[in-house]
């Protein structure tokens, strides 16, 4: 077994390596050889190769394509060449130091002994196979008290922390009466101790424990340790150890990620009684509670982390939700009312705010819609530039979604005018919305990638709800819902039909409607009834009827009503040049 010490200015690691080969280089490795990677500037990405021959002896090859190697007699091993080489040595590459030692690994020596297979993390069910008093002389009842208390105290410490490390290395010494306990993991494809009691032997990495029998343990998944007879048979140890155990720790992908090792000193007053099944078992048990604290550590992550990512498009009471039933997350068809919401003329405010404001004026004006979705506990899709998305009734069933979501965009006009008095200096004019909305059946789930999650909606109700929301460019009216929303919203709401629309790549006509409030004065009633009067006449091809109907209308206006306007001008058109056909849908050529 080689031993390596890596020295520069930035970092110093000792490592031992049982056998095969081992590059060094500032890159990744590139291959199935380990690789010890070097923080050195001045080394090539691909530079030592060191293979352990016979009788003390290495081979080196320098692998690097413009750098030599240096030894301690100052030759050189020039690119590409190989020397072989006495044990110890050092080799200089840049400005770091690699001492390559021969070191016997004889802990493992003697026969070593196992007990039954660890059942990592699954849960068994049915009697147990085995108890602790099957395996040895019986434990009174206070020493079983001690155990369990032991157990116990190392799976109430905090998973991942150092106390909880701590905790179970002190616990192979208090609860199995070993003179030594550690705790190992195997990270970036070798083995290091995370805690150990006593607190001793840091100074000494590699020398604390037995890589032979860690990459048994590692390979077999098994626990191991050694007897009476194989402690009697073991002649020079590190550390003066007698016998020594390992027990797997498991992950909850159940691979091996470390192990709880122990082990009795030659010294011991019990000198030759080595290491019974017994303590196996309760070394195993340990290694158990381990891999379960690391199991809650991994839940405990993802929950934060799921958690964080709900609430960015969820209200806090959903993403609770969520973070206890997951699955409400998988794809799922059901009926959703969706919302998008735009600022008008953006492209002309950009151009006077220029990069800055209009980043702030974006941040503010999002920061308002978001409010006003979680509000009424609707989900925030995605932003779009200077646009929104939204949904309700997913992932999580809602009553009344669609009141819900009308009642979101009504709020999101109402918080123009302090928007306009925030924003009036700089603007010189006041902020417009556009929101369009529409209910119908759409495929929810996450719609980004395994790498980046985004829950949304996919369907013809969401292209529609979209196509809807650019129609309010086409009819001056900030607010437009589908018939299929307004169907559902019974009378508790002020709305007026507009027209018939086809909107771009959708053949089917659709009813728009707009929403003007929850209740509404009877001066506005009573326009909205003329409007719909007329509309009638229109779509009954009483273009005659449909202009007498909309010009008192408009005179009593005030101020321009769009769809009036767009109805007499198309009426006008039909009276001057009669059609063949006529359906009275108006065909939208733009989004």
């Amino acid at each position: 077994m080689l031993r390596f010490t890596v020295s520069n200015k930035r970092e110093q690691q000792q490592f031992d390596h049982l056998g095969g080969p081992i590059e060094f280089g500032r890159g990744a490795q590139r291959n199935d050889v380990p690789r010890c990677t070097v923080q050195d500037l001045y080394v090539s990405k691909d530079h030592v190769k060191v293979d352990e021959l016979d009788n003390g002896r290495v081979r080196v090859e320098n692998l690097s394509q413009r750098n030599s190697i240096r030894l301690s007699d100052n030759s050189i091993i020039p690119t590409g060449q190989i020397r072989e080489l006495d044990t110890p040595t050092r080799v200089v590459v840049g400005e770091t130091a690699i001492d390559i030692d021969f070191v016997a690994d004889t802990t493992a020596e003697g026969p070593l002994e196992t007990v039954a297979s660890p059942h990592a993390s699954k849960i068994i069910s049915g009697p147990p196979q085995h108890s602790l008093l099957d395996l040895g002389r019986a434990p009174t009842p206070e020493t079983l008290t001690h155990w369990f208390e032991t157990v116990i105290a190392v799976q109430r410490a905090a998973a991942g922390s150092p106390e909880f490390y701590a905790q179970t290395a002190r616990a192979v010494v208090s609860l199995v009466g070993l003179d030594r306990g550690l705790v190992i993991l195997r990270r970036n494809g070798r083995w290091g101790a995370l805690a150990r009691f006593p607190d001793e032997g840091a100074e000494l990495p590699g020398r604390e424990f037995s890589l032979t029998i860690l990459d048994k343990v590692e390979r077999e998944r098994r626990t191991f340790f050694q007897s009476s007879a194989a402690a009697a048979s073991t002649t020079e140890s590190l550390q003066g150890v007698e016998a020594v155990v390992a027990s797997p720790i498991f992950d909850p992908r159940d691979q091996v990620v470390g192990a709880v090792y122990g082990c009795r000193n030659r010294f011991n007053p019990h000198v030759g009684i080595g290491i019974g099944p017994l303590e196996a078992q309760v070394m195993q048990l340990l290694a158990s509670a381990v891999g379960v604290g690391l199991a809650r550590m991994e839940q405990e992550a993802e929950a934060g982390r799921l958690r964080v990512q709900f609430e960015q498009f969820f209200s806090a009471d959903l993403a609770r939700e969520l973070q206890r039933n997951p699955r409400l997350l998988e794809g799922q068809e059901r009926e959703i009312t969706v919302l998008f919401s735009d600022i008008r003329g953006f492209t002309g405010l950009s151009m006077k705010l220029g990069p800055t404001d209009t980043c702030n004026l974006v941040a503010a004006v999002m920061d308002r819609l978001t409010e006003r979705v979680r509000e009424f506990d609707g989900v925030v899709v995605d932003y779009m530039g200077d646009g929104l998305m939204a949904m309700w009734n997913a992932p999580a069933e809602q009553s009344e979604h669609e009141v819900k979501a009308c009642r979101a965009a009504l709020a999101m006009l109402a918080d123009l005018p302090a928007m306009n008095e925030q924003w009036k200096d700089r603007l010189g004019m006041p902020l417009r919305l556009g929101i369009g909305l529409n209910t119908g059946p759409a495929l929810c789930g996450n719609t980004g990638s395994r790498q980046k999650f985004k829950y949304g909606p996919l369907g013809h109700a969401v292209n529609l709800a979209s196509r809807v929301e650019g129609a309010t460019k086409h009819f001056g009216i900030p607010i437009l819902i589908t018939g299929t929303t307004r169907s559902k919203l019974g009378s508790g709401f002020a709305t007026r039909r507009l027209c018939k629309v086809r909107v771009v790549g959708i053949h089917e006509p659709v009813d728009l409607y707009e929403l003007y409030a929850e209740a509404a004065a009877p001066e506005w009633i009573a326009r909205r009834d003329m409007y719909e009067a007329a509309l009638t006449e229109y779509e009954a091809s009483h273009w005659v009827n449909t202009c007498r109907g909309l010009y008192p209308l408009m005179a009593e206006q005030g101020g321009i009503d769009v769809p009036s306007l767009t109805i007499v001008a198309r009426a006008i058109e039909a009276l001057k040049s009669p059609p063949e056909h006529f359906d009275g849908v108006i065909d939208l050529t733009s989004k």
